[in-house]
């Protein structure tokens, strides 16, 4: 039997990170917790914006704790910028004995990455389009994980092979795509 595992995506707005969650569910068949869709439905149900940050991020560990209680695998697409939250998957993996499977996306190359913020049309209802200097601001509040991680460089690689060294990370050994 596969040991339970908890993938956490994280990464800078527009550096892949959804892209890769969504391929590694469809490959995996565990369901992903996105905190942006969550939030934005915060915002659509009236509670105010400056309200809603961390009780996102707590809705997608209370959804994740629920799944792996079941013994289902979880995937988590998140910012993931500072410590706490952090801190709550470790404690969440702990909790199950699951196999923590950190992936933080960068792109490198930010002429690509402009790019993608300046052209992605994400159509999360009430939630808009972040800007380029709005990414430069989280650049800057971003801390450097501590964790052991798989590395991604989104600005080098196809989505198919970075979903393959994703799941590699994730499953060793596992089919090739």
């Amino acid at each position: 039997m596969a040991s339970l595992k908890l993938v956490v995506l994280s990464g800078l707005p527009g550096s892949g990170k959804s892209t890769l969650a969504e391929g590694l569910s469809r490959k995996l068949s565990a369901p992903v917790f996105s905190v942006d869709p969550i939030e934005a439905a915060m915002w659509r149900s009236g509670l105010a914006r400056d309200m809603t940050g961390i009780a996102a991020y707590d809705v997608a560990v209370t959804l994740a704790d629920e799944h792996l209680r079941l013994g289902h695998q979880v995937i988590v697409d998140a910012v993931n910028p500072v410590e706490a939250p952090r801190a709550a998957w470790r404690n969440l993996a702990a909790k199950y004995q699951a196999d923590l499977k950190i992936i933080e996306c960068v792109c490198t190359d930010e002429a690509v990455h402009r790019r993608r913020i300046e052209a992605r049309v994400r159509n999360i209802d009430g939630m808009p389009e972040i800007t380029w200097a709005r990414v430069q601001e989280r650049r800057a509040e971003y801390q450097a994980w501590t964790d052991a991680r798989l590395v991604l460089d989104t600005s080098t690689k196809s989505p198919e092979q970075l979903l393959a060294e994703a799941l590699d990370y994730v499953q060793p050994g596992s089919a090739p795509l």
